[in-house]
Parts: C-alpha cells; structure tokens; sequence
C-alpha cells in the first residue's frame, strides 16, 4: 500500500513529511488541544509549527536525515522560504496529505489566514 507523504527537497535531499495519528496523539497530548484548532494556532505560531514539523518527520518507517522539526524549519529559511503565506500553506498541505482535510479545505484555510494576514498589513500600511 502506498503511504501518503509530502515530499520537499531541502539542501539537496528529499525530507518524507506525514502526520500520522501517532503524531496526532502526540500534538494533543503535547498542547492539549484538539488537532484542528491546534493546526489553525500552528499556521501562525513558530513553537507549534515546529511541533507540527517534527511529528511529521519522525514517522514510523521514514528515511529522513532531519529529525527536528526547528532544524527543518531553518533549512527552509535557508532555501528562500519566507513569509507566512509559504509556512501557512504547508501547514494546511500537511493537514491534506495526512487525510485531516481535503484539498479545497486546505485551500480555503490557507486563503482565509492570508486574507487576515493582507488585511491586518494594509491597515498597518494606512496607520
């Protein structure tokens, strides 16, 4: 059986992403909370980001050099990636591949968080 992952290319080697419900488990236990609200907070929050990277790189069976979610982070802003709008997105990408979500959920999400992210900007720009 194919297992569903989300693959990146990061410093020249590919990283296998994946939530499984022993990650899922492991968030709740770890933020006490639901794994919904605690995808929402993660898109917008460095620490819980993390968090999330590093249930997704230690999956039971996974080849990744990278074991920290920090460290994956890091190597990210390393290869270019900036700003929430990318992080958001992975995010909710993340939320797809593991089945939590399905792809236009995760599109609407990520749509709406950038919305609040322009609109809190722009007004920012008018004060």
């Amino acid at each position: 059986m194919k297992k569903h992952v989300y693959t990146l290319r990061v410093g020249g080697e590919e990283v296998q992403l994946r939530l499984t419900m022993a990650g899922q488990r492991a968030l709740r236990k770890e933020w006490d909370e639901e794994i919904m609200p605690f995808l929402v907070s993660a898109a917008a929050d460095g620490e819980r980001f993390c968090s999330l990277l590093t249930q997704c790189l230690n999956w039971e069976g996974n080849e990744n050099s990278v074991t920290d979610g920090a460290e994956l982070y890091d190597l990210l802003v390393d290869e270019g990636w900036q700003g929430q709008a990318v992080f958001t997105a992975l995010t909710f990408d993340l939320a797809a591949e593991s089945g939590l979500l399905t792809r236009e959920q995760a599109d609407t999400l990520t749509e709406t968080v950038l919305h609040a992210y322009d609109t809190a900007f722009a007004s920012l720009e008018e004060a």
